[in-house]
């Protein structure tokens, strides 16, 4: 499965399974295999200059109440305002918004599978993505226990995922778009991995009339002490637009920001397109 799902992030090129190893044939980088989860991050995050990067031991620690009332719950009613929206409507959401996409799911930033865990189905393979040993860990147990067949899981960060060019038919993003340290650098390589006209769904945060985020100081401490983006929408849409997304569709909760966007087609694609809509016609 890791030969044929897996490519050198540094490279792209193919890889080789060893025993408990990953080996590019190309650059002869080695990537471990460890609880069957493939790493393919070096170096410890917790001497990185992103502050995400640097509190990573905590987030690990945080996989086993993620999604307990001691987490989700309290974190909506704080950025959404009370009531204004739950985890199972956010996981609705997100699971009709890559509906229609048969194949290959990515789930980038996934935790312990909160998400792609839902959306794996007989005709939808999820492949989970994150920096937390913790997360990747937990989901992986939950996964075993609750039957999950197709759903994998992998150490990596988002500026260098382990995938080919389209590989995937659709990637969700929940909670952790306002993490990336470059967004624009973030969404370009989720595009790359994505099929021509393939949804991207996703949850972040924005300055909204509810939740503790409406609140400017608010919003400059938390950039400051954590390095959380609240996106204003136009700068969003400016951002999904130079990372090669288009139909950019936003839903705001309070200060909770859903939205859906479509991976652009090339202009040979469109024209291809549109050369066929003129035969049919």
């Amino acid at each position: 499965m890791y030969t044929k799902s897996y490519v050198c992030p540094a490279c792209k090129q193919l890889l080789r399974q060893e025993t408990n190893v990953l080996r590019c044939e190309a650059c002869s980088e080695t990537y471990p295999i460890r609880d069957g989860i493939p790493e393919f991050i070096f170096g410890e995050l917790s001497q990185s200059k992103d502050p995400v990067l640097r509190r990573m031991t905590a987030i690990d620690r945080m996989a086993r109440i993620y999604e307990t009332k001691l987490w989700y719950p309290i974190v909506l009613a704080v950025y959404g305002g009370f009531r204004s929206t739950s985890l199972a409507e956010l996981i609705a959401t997100v699971s009709r918004n890559v509906a229609p996409a048969e194949g290959r799911v990515l789930d980038v930033a996934c935790g312990p599978g909160t998400y792609g865990r839902r959306i794996a189905s007989p005709k939808k393979e999820v492949f989970g993505i994150d920096v937390s040993r913790g997360m990747l860990r937990q989901g992986a147990a939950y996964a075993a226990r609750e039957g999950v067949t197709n759903i994998h899981f992998a150490r990596a960060r988002v500026e260098t995922l382990p995938f080919s060019r389209e590989f995937f038919d659709a990637v969700v993003c929940c909670g952790s778009l306002h993490l990336f340290a470059d967004t624009v650098v973030a969404l370009r390589e989720m595009a790359r991995v994505m099929k021509p006209g393939a949804p991207l769904s996703v949850f972040t945060f924005t300055p909204g009339e509810a939740g503790i985020l409406k609140y400017r100081r608010v919003r400059e401490w938390m950039s400051r002490e954590y390095g959380l983006h609240v996106f204003e929408l136009a700068e969003l849409e400016r951002d999904l637009d130079a990372a090669g997304f288009e139909r950019f569709k936003p839903k705001v909760f309070g200060s909770i920001l859903e939205f859906s966007a479509s991976r652009k087609e090339s202009d040979l694609e469109k024209e291809t397109a549109g050369t066929a809509q003129q035969q049919v016609g």
